[in-house]
């Protein structure tokens, strides 16, 4: 396994002192792991300060070496697993022990989902005091060759040799990965063929980053740059192109241009086959990298809101529109807003696409935009959609109650900020009808969720 000899493949750890006096690396003795934390962390105790053990599961003995302190928490990894739980696998990909991208390989993928679980209800009830009245059953997918889209590194050795990969853990450094788990088979036939162009890119080692695509159209490539390809260099990636049969186009990092150094503006595109609906995306926008997990989140988050003909629907961080041209198709007229203007623009050719005429898409800063304002622009709403960034959307649920949808869907990918947003919808006067998780990213820590919010004595009961 090859790794960039920038650190030489060791962790990059703090070296200050520690006002426990241990040193990173140092062993630290033998622990009984109690549970997880929210991070899936095993949690352990030394000395009277909370010990967060990386790689243990919860009820396992284990040895762990030091990694940093912080106040009164110190962080760790396992060394060894003196007794293992039943749950615990051997990690599938050979780059686990030192890529940072799927942290939970060590655990079977159904324990996965019951600890991501837990944490969702867990925090809940522990920050919020929030229990649902109805537990939905969990979203999944194939635990791998999931992922349609990835971002990988570039690294130039002063020798000559190049690595393609991901960050290892707690490190800036890159792992070479020649196969990932959990890319699609049409993304990993691209590694290989890329990492020799690479090898042999001549223009002043330019290439940074590459953006992994997997559209219904095919594999396509992002090159970010520094410096544009000579001529030699571009003739190599035509070739690449035309053997693999996958787009590729150079990024600057202010537009895209094609392989003869033209400035282009490309679309990819996806399927929500249960909405009948295709969705165009330019490389550089966000995009859910599930496919599978998107489409059944999508059905769910309808059939939670059970809009009628005649509402009003209000989706907020709406992205390219993922939720709000379904919403489109089953009510009387929905608003989207978005941040990013130009994911704006690609909503509004969806919705023309589509044939939709009763949507609307509005740029507007939602840290920004108080829901008088909101008001103001999109008038009385009967229900609204949320699909916050990690931060969560504090600014905006802390005055939910002038808004006064009767029905608020809440799609999170921080348990904590969901924990903590629910409280202020709670106080708000609102009930939690349902909750349940959307395993997105499997054999990740990151846990994605939906919770259904209902305004006391609303007629509905979700």
């Amino acid at each position: 396994m090859a790794v960039n000899s920038k650190g030489g493949g060791r962790r990059n750890v703090s070296r200050k002192p520690q006002e426990s006096g241990l040193r990173p690396e140092q062993r630290m003795g033998e622990f009984v792991i109690d549970r997880l934390s929210h991070d899936g962390r095993g949690i352990s105790q030394w000395q009277g300060k909370t010990l967060f053990i990386e790689g243990a599961l919860v009820g396992e003995r284990v040895s762990a070496r030091f990694v940093r302190e912080q106040g009164r928490l110190l962080e760790a990894r396992v060394d060894q697993v003196l007794e293992a739980a039943p749950e615990r696998q051997l990690p599938p990909c050979p780059h686990y022990a030192l890529c940072g991208g799927c942290q939970w390989q060590h655990m079977a993928p159904e324990a996965q989902l019951a600890a991501k679980e837990k944490i969702v209800f867990d925090q809940l009830e522990r920050w919020a005091g929030l229990v649902p009245k109805r537990r939905l059953p969990p979203i999944r997918s194939a635990s791998e060759g999931y992922r349609s889209c990835a971002r990988m590194g570039v690294w130039y050795e002063p020798d000559g040799r190049v690595t393609l990969g991901f960050r290892q853990r707690q490190s800036k450094q890159l792992v070479q990965v020649d196969l990932c788990l959990v890319l699609s088979e049409r993304l990993n036939r691209l590694l290989a063929p890329l990492h020799t162009w690479l090898s042999h890119e001549h223009s002043a080692r330019a290439i940074t980053h590459v953006e992994l695509l997997d559209s219904e159209a095919g594999a396509a490539l992002v090159l970010r740059h520094t410096k544009t390809p000579g001529e030699r260099d571009l003739q190599g990636l035509r070739r690449l192109a035309s053997e693999q049969g996958c787009a590729i186009w150079l990024d600057d990092g202010s537009q895209l241009r094609d392989l003869a150094g033209q400035p282009c503006d490309p679309r990819l595109s996806y399927s929500l086959p249960n909405q009948n609906l295709s969705l165009m995306y330019q490389p550089r926008d966000f995009i859910q990298v599930n496919a599978q997990v998107n489409q059944a989140m999508v059905t769910q988050a309808l059939e939670l809101l059970d809009l009628q003909p005649h509402e009003q629907v209000l989706d907020l961080f709406c992205g390219i529109g993922n939720f709000t041209l379904p919403l489109a198709r089953v009510c009387a007229q929905v608003t989207g807003v978005e941040a990013v203007e130009s994911m704006v623009e690609r909503g509004r050719e969806n919705a023309a696409r589509a044939g939709l005429t009763n949507v609307r898409f509005i740029a507007a800063d939602l840290t920004r935009l108080s829901p008088f304002q909101l008001e103001q622009r999109c008038g009385v709403v009967d229900a609204l959609l949320l699909d916050p960034p990690r931060d969560g959307a504090r600014e905006m649920v802390a005055h939910m109650a002038h808004l006064a949808p009767k029905r608020i869907l809440y799609v999170s990918c921080n348990p904590a900020t969901l924990a903590r947003d629910a409280k202020i919808l709670s106080e708000q006067g609102y009930d939690l009808a349902a909750a349940g998780v959307l395993d997105m990213f499997p054999h990740t820590q990151h846990v994605e969720s939906m919770a259904l919010f209902l305004r006391r004595g609303s007629s509905k009961a979700g």
